[in-house]
């Protein structure tokens, strides 16, 4: 009974790890011309059980010339995924809120995005197992510019001994667990 269990809670586990990926990413913004890079950012994309994909970019912040300003999380859900030539296509063209971040560096009223209100976001991803590449175009119409934003990214791979602990068994299926709930 207690195998069954464990068999039921890997498995369960395992196909969490199938429809939920976190990419570090390489973010660029451009504005008016103007170029700002960051790496190491977080993009998650999970896949609903009704087979859309939602995705999340948390915690944006942009530095542009040694001054950083947090914009916040920018989160779509539910969008429809068109699979072809190997890979998964999202896309996204409506208006969003712009949450604010909790990065812990900021308080929850330093954060810009939420001040703008529901601005119209454009977004293609397209990724495959563990590349993405997205492009995100916010279009803020009363300043009359549009924000790009652009993100490839990697996923780390989680197959066979992820703990590195030379063995394959239950604690990585752990492991597993633990890199998805990061």
């Amino acid at each position: 009974m207690m195998k069954k269990f464990l068999a039921l809670v890997a498995a369960t586990c395992c196909t969490l790890a199938l429809s939920a990926t976190t990419y570090t990413s390489h973010l660029k913004v451009t504005i008016n011309g103007i170029s700002a890079e960051e790496d190491q950012v977080q993009v998650d994309v999970n896949r609903t059980s009704q087979g859309t994909y939602n995705l999340s970019l948390k915690n944006l912040c942009l530095t542009v010339e040694g001054v950083t300003m947090p914009v916040g999380n920018i989160e779509v859900n539910d969008v429809a995924g068109v699979d072809e030539f190997g890979y998964t296509t999202i896309k996204f063209d409506a208006p969003i809120n712009i949450t604010p971040g909790n990065d812990g560096e900021h308080s929850e009223g330093d954060w810009i995005g939420p001040m703008l209100g529901e601005v119209p976001i454009q977004l293609t991803a397209r990724f495959i197992d563990r590349a993405l590449d997205a492009n995100i175009d916010i279009v803020l119409a009363v300043m009359g510019q549009t924000i790009n934003v652009t993100l490839f990214g990697i996923a780390p791979e989680l197959k066979g001994d992820v703990d590195h602990n030379m063995e394959v068994n239950i604690s990585d299926v752990n492991a597993v667990v633990n890199e998805i709930l990061k």
